[in-house]
């Protein structure tokens, strides 16, 4: 638990006081990476831990879940009762709920909509949780690519998987991805 508490705090350091001089430009976005293994302490230290922490260096923490997005999306969505059809396959399923979430950019508009709405608070820091629950529709990379120029509140993503220098790997499932423009702790 250490470890993560440790991550977290220099991951607030970096945002109270970000480097702007990075060859991959800049926006205010850093990920906690944490083992898939270790999800559920990690939510419990998002609950008790990060709020007081990120006030302590001057922030107000807005949690918002990956995964209650994308249950209002399928829940919501006019195809629910075709992927809830208990007679659809389950990989025409998946792939037509992922279709769907890529070319409405739903996850995209969502993160914008809700960062737009704290711009007028100057010491808003949106976090971003339960990003596993994108698996196997979407990947944190793609949104982060299509968001990244546009982001002026400082967001801290939890991110399971493992890193390499800069590089990614989703839940430790996917190939390492070295197209993230952010910073790892």
């Amino acid at each position: 638990m250490g470890q993560y508490d440790d991550k977290i705090e220099k991951a607030l350091q970096y945002l109270k006081n970000p480097s702007r001089i990075t060859p991959t430009g800049y926006s205010p976005i850093v990920y906690v990476v944490y083992q898939p293994e270790d999800m559920l302490m990690v939510r419990s230290i998002i609950d008790t831990f990060l709020c007081a922490k990120a006030d302590f260096y001057g922030f107000k923490a807005h949690i918002i879940s990956m995964g209650e997005l994308l249950d209002k999306y399928i829940n919501n969505h006019d195809y629910r009762e075709i992927w809830t059809d208990p007679s659809v396959n389950e990989d025409e399923m998946y792939n037509s709920i992922k279709q769907e979430i890529v070319s409405d950019g739903y996850l995209e508009k969502s993160i914008l909509q809700i960062h737009d709405e704290l711009l007028a608070d100057g010491n808003a820091l949106l976090v971003i949780k339960d990003v596993e629950m994108l698996h196997p529709f979407y990947m944190m990379g793609v949104i982060e690519n299509k968001i990244y120029n546009k982001i002026k509140v400082p967001i801290l993503v939890f991110y399971p998987g493992e890193t390499q220098g800069t590089a990614r790997s989703f839940l430790g499932l996917y190939n390492q991805d070295g197209n993230y423009r952010s910073i790892n702790f």
